[in-house]
């Protein structure tokens, strides 16, 4: 599959499950999707997952402040990273902004 670039057919379908999440179990907006993927295809996702990001590491194309999708990473760092961001602006007395997005039935 690596070599030809070639994706068998086989492997391009997955069974959609709903799963329930909270709220009114009658309400579609109360439910999340799901995949269910061959056992082939999650260790072919492993394989390339792992060759790209391993390329983009030695090739520092990765931005520093990337957290999503990285081992060792995890909302501590962002939360210390924006906390020192925000503080040290306001002792520069610069202004500070922020645009927040609430992710909750994403």
């Amino acid at each position: 599959m690596l070599a030809q670039g070639i994706y068998p057919e086989r492997l391009k379908f997955s069974l959609i499950k709903p799963i329930y999440k909270s709220g009114d179990k009658s309400s579609p907006s109360n439910y999340r999707t799901i995949s269910l993927l061959p056992v082939l295809f999650k260790i072919f996702e492993k394989v390339i997952y792992k060759r790209l990001f391993d390329h983009l590491s030695n090739n520092v194309i990765l931005n520093e402040h990337q957290y999503g999708f990285q081992s060792k990473v995890s909302i501590e760092n962002v939360s210390y990273v924006l906390l020192n961001e925000i503080l040290t602006a306001l002792n520069n007395k610069q202004m500070v902004g922020g645009i927040f997005c609430d992710l909750y039935k994403a």
